[in-house]
């Protein structure tokens, strides 16, 4: 025996189209929605980069700055010669004011994540960006990702016409202070120097859930900028050679941090364990 509902009995088991779209539109997701829509937004972004540009100010004015081998940079400075500027990640947001303000330094920033925020930042202080990315150690020839490639070649165009360019030498996710091979090919393509700096100051906040353990310098205290010798890449260097030349480029980095952190009596290792106490800021 058959079992006939007919029509009326068949439409009850649809589902109108406004309840489903009532169901999806749940306050929290959408609220959801509404932040990273806002947080990606131009105001937002604009906002934080002009509030972040204030606090950088703010720190250079009031802090007492030892600056070590200033003479370096401003030798390049007055014969109006380009080079790289090098740092490492978590370290450099103080760096920009004590650039030249009538020479060009076009700084790499990264066109995923934060990046638009900080690419706002650097101009916001008076610079200039190149967008993109430079190739990590493991990567010699494949450094499309990001935009690579690209900002590679921009780097070396700006070294050789009028701009210097500055750049981190280690590159997230990590590790940090493991400089990347990018630094080292634009150097060499362009035949311009590597001028490691190293910037901090005696208080600061650590952020240590960072993979950069990212420095906030804090004002009202002491900081100290310290500038590294030339590094001058060889043109002529096969893998080997390149790698020999990023352990280099490495180790000065490390140099001249650790003298920085120890003209704010901020010493590690054998050093920290006979110094019974940091000096005050």
């Amino acid at each position: 025996m058959l079992n006939y509902r007919g029509p009326s009995s068949a439409r009850k088991t649809k589902t109108c189209p406004c309840q489903l779209e009532l169901r999806s539109s749940h306050p929290m997701s959408t609220f959801k929605s509404l932040s990273k829509k806002f947080v990606k937004s131009s105001f937002f972004q604009g906002f934080v980069a002009q509030a972040i540009a204030s606090y950088v100010r703010l720190v250079h004015l009031t802090c007492r700055f030892n600056q070590q081998r200033s003479d370096i940079p401003e030798r390049f400075w007055s014969a109006d010669e380009t080079f790289l500027c090098a740092t490492w990640h978590g370290q450099n947001v103080i760096l920009p004011p004590f650039w030249h303000n009538w020479r060009t330094l076009k700084v790499l920033v990264s066109k995923h994540g934060d990046g638009e925020i900080v690419a706002r930042l650097v101009h916001n202080l008076g610079l200039s960006t190149i967008r993109g990315s430079g190739a990590p150690k493991e990567q010699l020839h494949k450094s499309k990702e990001k935009g690579g490639a690209a900002a590679l070649r921009a780097m070396v165009r700006a070294l050789q016409s009028d701009a210097s360019v500055g750049l981190t030498a280690d590159m997230p996710p990590g590790p940090a202070r493991v400089a990347g091979l990018g630094i080292v090919m634009a150097a060499r393509l362009s035949g311009r120097p590597i001028v490691p700096v190293a910037t901090t100051t005696r208080g600061r906040i650590v952020l240590g859930n960072t993979w950069d353990r990212f420095m906030i310098p804090l004002p009202f205290t002491r900081g100290a900028v310290v500038w590294g010798e030339p590094i001058y890449i060889p043109r002529d260097l096969d893998e080997q050679g390149l790698e020999e030349w990023r352990v280099k480029v490495e180790d000065a980095l490390n140099q001249t941090t650790a003298e920085a952190d120890a003209l704010v009596g901020r010493l590690s290792g054998a050093a920290r364990q006979s110094t019974p106490q940091e000096a005050g800021s």
